[in-house]
């Protein structure tokens, strides 16, 4: 029963990336015109960096640890005679969200209260076509994943009225 739902927290997880990557878009946009951070200077664009983990190793490694329950094990065998499924059932997680510290853009603004002494304002290394571009494709990966979630939930709902 566990490796049917796994489907739901694969698709669980791929959601909670994507709204990540959505939040992290949303800021890099929000302050595409922030030219006094606390950390001093432009506010310096962001981005999110996935990784691949096997679910398996990852399901049965919390399962351990928080309810020191028995390890998932294959109910079908299909990796009996030592035989690996391949490919290994992959999710994703946020592995970290980096920061860009490529070189700001220089206007010259005289009147600017954060221009230098040349009159030029460092501003953001931001590209809203860039950062909507990529909203855009999150947003479509979010929906990918509700719809595996949907499929998945269909799937379960037509087997449990072939049992009644």
């Amino acid at each position: 029963m566990s490796n049917f739902l796994n489907s739901f927290d694969i698709s669980g997880y791929g959601l909670s990336a994507q709204r990540v990557r959505v939040n992290v878009i949303s800021s890099n946009i929000a302050n595409a015109q922030t030219t006094r951070t606390d950390e001093g200077g432009p506010y310096r664009r962001k981005e999110v960096v996935f990784k691949a983990i096997n679910f398996n190793d990852y399901y049965n490694k919390a399962l351990t640890d928080e309810t020191n329950s028995a390890e998932y094990q294959d109910p079908l065998n299909e990796g009996e005679f030592g035989k690996k499924v391949n490919p290994a059932i992959m999710s994703v997680v946020v592995d970290k969200i980096s920061r860009d510290d490529s070189k700001a853009q220089l206007k010259y603004e005289p009147n600017h209260p954060d221009a230098d002494a040349n009159g030029y304002v460092a501003y953001p290394n931001i590209n809203p076509v860039v950062e909507m571009a990529d909203l855009v494709e999150a947003t479509r990966s979010y929906q990918a994943n509700v719809a595996a979630f949907e499929s998945a939930k269909n799937m379960a709902n037509s087997a449990i009225s072939l049992l009644q």
